[in-house]
């Protein structure tokens, strides 16, 4: 739809002022109105005043020349059905009804009733009288609009130039409009739009030295497939491309602070997930936060099972790398596959090799960061070419010659005692000191009895989600029990063994019943479960006696409560700081709660 049929319709250009007469008047009646009003139409309408027809001053000269009869009905000699149009609609279409069907008029209806009429002459005095209107429309339109417009003719001549061309290239329309727009530009892609005949689209563009624009060029036909005028809009970008080119002279600085800021957040973000508010795991989140945006070493000793991969992980996620975690297992590879893993192989190295060759983890970590778990396995011979890369950070891939950078963190691992392992002449003491730049000793889970229940509603947590297992509620007496066992295995065997309780709990409710019977039967849980042993007492003693019912009756409202002291307090018919009191005097509450 263009804009004349936008601005102007039926409504806009019609005749209010026609002659309405009924379809029962005499030819008479009706001539003498066309004549007295000058008119060349009537508009028939019946009782109801819905059209019925119309008659023109040319059916007056027909009746007369038939002879026909002044004082017959009007509707006798009247066009029926004539043709209508809304008043809703553009007055081109009314045009284009009038020469389809070659008419000089239409009546306007509305809710069925004769509300105007559109004849040739409307057309002709109204709408394209108007068009010079609406051009001026136009061109206040483009006049106004943020981007530079300019019109071509199939010549290349400049037949149009906005306002907004002129502020941007500092040429009036009146010195440019009627000459050729290459005169004044030496690459104006409205030519190459014009030549080619293809719409170009929203491409960077420089005009003129020092102007950058978004420009696209459409080429316009007419009804005819005739290129008629081809039209370019340039937005100006300049100021948008200078502010680029002063971002990318800063981005170091800015690259720069992106670093310190995502070290900065990694400083205090990513040890959360490491559970633990005893001293000893304390002091370590401390240090390997300190030193994870660093490129120094770390090795991080404890026993099997007390989390050095976990730390391992978090130091590299605070590191600010960009690269990968990857970790491998020096004691789980055969020796003679060791090198070929950690440094990669070519083609025809040896017998079974890959045919194209592959990289080895030191490439796979590059920019990221290589944890070497048990280390202290790692065979001697192997070792001094792992030194020989943490010296210049060159790798060889078995069977070439050819050196590679990488630029990989080493994080490594141990249960043994390297220095031990010096001294039986098992460990290389200079890749000792180049891996224990900074040295992280993890403590055993039994000395960290402060941290058991935490990591025990952590595991229930992190398993019950795993498993789709909804844990309603986890008996007390749990955190007793597991606070008081020896964790050989540490941190993975807790895990464990929290796995195997939340998967054969009833109903979702962890009991004391899913506990393993070899932690049960421990011999370091004998001296906490007095009254559930045969120890025998003085059964004349009557403190002790009163002392061990007092104990029982405790525990027993405390499982049946769950733990809540507030109720538990309630059954025994006590105040609740004399429960608190009570359950500290006999070691129920003990640190692990």
């Amino acid at each position: 739809m263009n804009l004349s049929e936008l601005l102007y319709k039926v409504k806009d250009i019609m005749n209010t002022k026609f002659i309405k007469v009924k379809e029962n008047d005499t030819v008479e009646d009706v001539s003498n109105l066309i004549i007295n009003n000058n008119s060349d139409e009537v508009i028939i309408v019946d009782e109801s005043e819905k059209l019925k027809g119309i008659f023109t001053r040319n059916d007056l000269a027909k009746i007369t020349s038939k002879h026909g009869s002044m004082k017959d009905g009007i509707d006798k000699y009247m066009i029926k059905n004539p043709i209508v149009i809304s008043p809703e609609e553009s007055a081109r279409h009314a045009r284009d009804i009038m020469i389809k069907n070659n008419i000089g008029r239409i009546p306007v209806v509305k809710d069925k009733k004769v509300i105007g009429v559109v004849t040739s002459n409307n057309l002709r005095d109204t709408f394209y009288l108007k068009i010079d209107e609406m051009f001026d429309l136009q061109n206040n339109i483009l006049d106004n609009i943020h981007e530079a417009v300019c019109i071509c003719d199939p010549k290349g001549i400049i037949i149009y130039w906005n306002k907004s061309s002129e502020k941007l290239y500092k040429l009036k329309a009146k010195d440019v409009v009627g000459n050729k727009l290459e005169k004044y530009f030496d690459d104006a892609k409205i030519l190459t739009a014009l030549k080619d005949g293809k719409t170009i689209e929203n491409i960077r563009h420089e005009p003129i030295k020092g102007k950058s624009v978004i420009l696209s060029a459409v080429p316009i036909y007419n009804s005819n497939n005739k290129l008629v005028a081809v039209v370019s809009t340039d937005r100006d970008i300049t100021e948008v491309v200078a502010l680029s080119k002063k971002l990318q002279s800063a981005n170091a600085q800015v690259e720069f602070l992106s670093k310190a800021y995502s070290r900065e957040i990694a400083n205090n973000y990513k040890f959360q997930h490491i559970i633990g508010n005893s001293k000893k795991i304390i002091e370590s989140i401390a240090l390997c936060q300190k030193v994870a945006s660093t490129t120094a070493s770390v090795l991080i000793t404890g026993e099997s099972g007390t989390g050095k991969e976990v730390f391992a992980k978090a130091i590299h996620e605070a590191s600010g790398r960009k690269g990968q975690f990857v970790a491998v297992n020096c004691s789980a590879i055969p020796e003679h596959l060791l090198e070929s893993e950690l440094f990669g192989y070519v083609e025809g190295a040896f017998t079974g090799a890959i045919k194209k060759g592959k990289i080895g983890m030191f490439e796979f970590a590059d920019n990221g960061t290589l944890f070497l778990d048990e280390i202290g396995d790692m065979p001697i011979g192997m070792q001094s070419k792992l030194l020989r890369v943490l010296q210049d950070g060159i790798i060889y891939r078995l069977g070439s010659e050819k050196g590679i950078n990488t630029n990989t963190r080493i994080i490594a691992a141990t249960n043994k005692d390297l220095r031990k392992a010096i001294k039986d002449k098992e460990f290389r003491d200079d890749l000792f000191y180049r891996l224990a730049v900074v040295q992280v000793e993890l403590p055993p889970l039994r000395e960290r009895k402060d941290d058991i229940k935490d990591l025990i509603n952590y595991f229930v947590k992190q398993v019950s989600k795993g498993e789709g297992i909804i844990v309603s509620g986890v008996d007390q007496n749990i955190y007793d029990i597991l606070c008081n066992y020896k964790w050989e295995g540490n941190i993975r065997e807790l895990r464990n063994v929290v796995q195997r309780m939340v998967v054969l709990s009833n109903n979702g409710y962890v009991s004391k019943n899913s506990i393993p019977g070899y932690i049960l039967n421990c011999n370091d849980l004998k001296d906490f479960n007095k009254s559930d042993n045969n120890e025998e007492v003085d059964e004349f003693d009557l403190e002790e006696r009163v002392k061990q019912l007092e104990y029982n009756t405790i525990k027993e409202v405390m499982s049946l409560t769950r733990g809540n002291k507030v109720k538990a307090a309630e059954m025994l018919k006590i105040k609740r700081s004399t429960l608190y009191y009570k359950l500290k005097q006999y070691g129920i509450m003990d640190t692990c709660q």
